[in-house]
């Protein structure tokens, strides 16, 4: 199985965009903060549970079109992609983890879409960077 990514409103119901061949992320991680306490005479410590850590969610992925030599196509696909991921919006993000169960990450874009360097003739690379815990 090939785990897809997906773009959720913020209440998690209405799918706004799947997108396209992403080939690396640096997802899953959970990141839970905690204060630790140490004693004054060096018996251990006291560790007390936080909440959980805002962190980067990092995936890239390529763009290709369907036909081959197909300027105009990648470019709708790009503004779609625009589009359906407003900067400083919250968001439900999924990835598939089996066909029936999902990783799920409140997510917010904080930064501009990167594209890597091409002529974008037949695809076009993408990085994009996620806020997770940012809402």
């Amino acid at each position: 199985m090939i785990p897809r990514f997906k773009l959720y409103n913020s209440t998690g119901t209405v799918l706004l965009h799947t997108f396209e061949i992403v080939q690396t992320t640096n997802a899953p991680q959970s990141k839970n903060s905690f204060v630790e306490v140490k004693g004054q005479r060096g018996k251990g410590s006291i560790v007390i549970g936080g909440g959980l850590e805002a962190w980067d969610l990092t995936f890239e992925g390529v763009l290709a079109g369907s036909t081959g030599d197909d300027y105009e196509e990648l470019t709708a696909k790009i503004d779609a992609m625009e589009t359906a991921l407003a900067f400083n919006t919250p968001y439900i993000f999924r990835i598939d983890k089996t066909a029936s169960t999902t990783y799920e990450y409140k997510v917010k874009r904080l930064q501009p879409i990167e594209y890597l360097p091409g002529l974008r003739l037949n695809i076009q690379r993408y990085r994009i960077i996620l806020r997770v815990n940012s809402w």
